[in-house]
């Protein structure tokens, strides 16, 4: 936000107002008092605008400074002022000149305002070229009217010249083309509105049934004005800023949803109904005598009833899919679902696309599927959809007689309830679920269990190498050393060589033990995983690729598997690098944050990942498989330069 603009709205706001408002007022009065005789151009529309839109624009800044509604809406309101202004002091002749084109600014404003709404935001590149049109046509259309003041600064509205100049022709000309690209532009912004409204949420939703009142409100100002009510299209004009700061501001004091739904059903009707009416009563009109006018009368009340039924009944069922979804149609939900379900072939993704289906079918804003733990030592899973407001309806899923979960649906508006038909609709749905969440919920313990089945095993090695290391292994050593002492002090005779011979089996034996215990776990790793990995990265001989490591946190305390894992990972990776990629340079990163152990090997070597999987290097395929036992992510893909293997192994303490 400028500084101006931040004076503008900060502490004169209030005198701003005042004045704003009051000097509207005083050329309102004058207009109507007619004072100094008739005004060369029409009042009313302009003072309504200025009266309406300036308070309401600097409001809106207050409460929103820079908005970029705030800002269009407080242009209105000045240059409605000025225009105001402009014709109720006339009489001098500059302003006279001014009243001529002054105003037609601040009605092809409004189009802007329809363009932002109701985020104040124009991010679609139609809506930009829309807006381009709006203020390049507006721009001219102003300029020709300027200059066209010109030459009549008094008389440019209000006498028809039956033989103008032929500049002021051409100009006239201009300026009517600019009007009409205007108007077009305005129904094209219109269109691109109501296209937008799917793909809003809800709150966009509340914002916009803020503006069907003052929809509403317009169009009974414009059939009154059409119906020569005095000041009946004046009424109509305050609804628009009233509606748009209510919008911006305060759309969320109320749930409109409802609004939304019988406010666009009754414009629908309604436009339908003029244009049917329209339609019949011009033909009946051409082609029946007016001999036969009540007969011609009645006809036309007939074929508009019988179109209008079937057409009511298409909007009701278009708009209540646009705001409802296919809540009408359950067993087209019902069979989206199903295929879902057997379609997807990894049972931990059925639930996720589920909940989408269910969001995009009944339009409701949050649905949730909670999984019931199956025993005690693991935690209820949560799979959601969309963003939670209020409390959620709850529906039991059942599988074999038992309870494997819960549908949790929010209705679209707080505190209100579904139809008995939807509860029915999700009741079934949940039910539909229950088997696919039951195959979710037992694969995620499987996972788990393998999980643990992986670390116990780990440990247990660890523990065995342990042992036979300290324990069986240097007692064979041991007793080979007692047996080659006691060989060399006795005399010669039997006794050297059969102690001879059992110094030969103890040291197989201890060999036999110490291959045990390396195949239980790399004996790299009794150093530590740091020190092990850094051992995989040596320089080789000949023309190897040259190796860089990077470490972080605690490396020191890893679970078995974990180690275990991360080096055979490295070790199966840096392989593939020397055999395959035939890269120039490696990097290894192993980095600990928290719970998690992030692997990282990057190359600058050929991508292999583009082979088919029974092609692939055997390292790769093993580096997955490691990974998806402990329950970990694995991402293999190509880098800048070559190719990168991104693991990342929980760490359970």
């Amino acid at each position: 936000m400028t500084a101006p603009e931040r004076r503008l709205v900060d502490r004169p706001a209030p005198m701003l107002i005042a004045a704003g408002t009051g000097l509207a007022g005083l050329a309102v009065a004058g207009g109507l008092l007619d004072m100094r005789g008739p005004t060369p151009t029409p009042v009313a529309i302009p003072a309504m605008l200025a009266v309406s839109f300036a308070p309401l624009g600097v409001f809106v800044l207050r409460r929103l400074p820079g908005h970029p509604l705030g800002r269009l809406m407080l242009l209105v309101g000045v240059t409605a002022t000025v225009a105001v202004v402009a014709a109720c002091w006339s009489a001098w002749l500059p302003l006279a000149w001014l009243s001529q084109w002054a105003w037609w600014p601040p009605l092809a404003t409004i189009p802007l305002i329809m363009l932002v709404i109701p985020d104040g935001r124009t991010p679609s590149p139609r809506r930009r070229v829309a807006g381009a049109v709006l203020v390049i046509a507006g721009g001219v259309a102003t300029g020709a009217l300027a200059i066209a003041a010109l030459l009549r600064p008094r008389t440019l509205l209000t006498v028809v010249d039956d033989r103008p100049p032929p500049g002021l022709r051409w100009l006239g000309v201009v300026a009517l083309s600019m009007v009409g690209v205007v108007a077009v532009t305005t129904l094209v912004v219109v269109v691109l509105l109501v296209a937008r409204l799917p793909g809003l949420d809800r709150e966009q939703r509340q914002q916009l049934a803020c503006l069907l009142p003052s929809a509403v409100l317009l169009v009974a100002g414009i059939a009154l004005d059409y119906g020569n009510v005095p000041y009946g299209g004046l009424i109509a004009i305050p609804a628009l800023p009233l509606g748009l700061t209510f919008a911006v501001l305060h759309y969320r004091w109320h749930d409109l949803d409802l609004y939304i739904h019988r406010g666009l059903v009754w414009l629908t009707l309604t436009g339908l109904a003029v244009g049917v009416f329209a339609l019949t009563a011009t033909v009946v009109g051409r082609t029946v005598a007016a001999a036969t006018g009540w007969t011609a009368a009645i006809v036309a009340v007939g074929a508009v009833a019988a179109a209008l039924h079937p057409a009511e009944r298409a909007a009701r069922r278009a708009i209540d899919r646009l705001l409802y979804g296919r809540r009408d149609d359950p067993y087209l939900i019902l069979t989206r679902t199903g295929q879902h379900l057997r379609a997807v072939v990894d049972p931990l993704d059925v639930l996720p696309r589920l909940l989408t289906s269910l969001m995009d079918g009944l339009r409701v804003p949050y649905a949730a599927i909670a999984l019931r733990a199956l025993s005690s030592a693991s935690e209820p899973l949560v799979f959601e959809q969309g963003r939670r407001s209020g409390e959620p309806v709850r529906f039991p899923m059942q599988a074999h007689g038992s309870v494997v979960g819960d549908l949790l649906v929010a209705p679209r508006r707080p505190g209100a309830a579904f139809l008995a038909g939807e509860t029915r609709l999700l009741s079934v749905l949940a039910s539909q679920a229950a088997l696919a969440a039951e195959a979710c919920r037992s694969t995620l313990e499987l996972q788990a269990a393998r999980e643990r089945l992986v670390f116990a095993r780990e440990e247990e090695r660890r523990r065995l190498r342990r042992d036979l290391h300290d324990g069986v292994a240097s007692a064979l050593t041991g007793a080979r050393l007692l047996a080659d002492a006691a060989r060399r002090a006795l005399p010669d005779g039997p006794g050297p060589h059969l102690l001879g011979t059992l110094t030969t089996e103890l040291e197989s034996c201890a060999t036999e033990v110490r291959s045990l215990i390396d195949g239980l776990r790399p004996a790299a790793l009794d150093d530590g995983l740091r020190t092990a990995v850094a051992g995989l990265t040596l320089r080789r001989p000949g023309d190897g690729p040259r190796f860089a490591m990077d470490t972080g946190g605690d490396l020191d305390h890893l679970p078995a598997a974990v180690e275990v894992a991360a080096y055979r990972i490295v070790a199966e990776a840096v392989t593939n690098v020397v055999k395959h990629a035939h890269a120039e340079h490696c990097r290894v990163g192993l980095h600990r944050d928290g719970d998690r152990l992030t692997v990282t090997i990057t190359d600058d070597g050929a991508w292999a990942g583009e082979q088919a999987e029974d092609r692939q290097p055997v390292g790769l395929i093993s580096i997955r498989s490691r990974v998806e036992e402990l329950g970990g992510r694995c991402d293999i893909e190509p880098s800048a330069a070559g190719t990168r293997v991104h693991v990342v192994l929980p760490v359970h303490t």
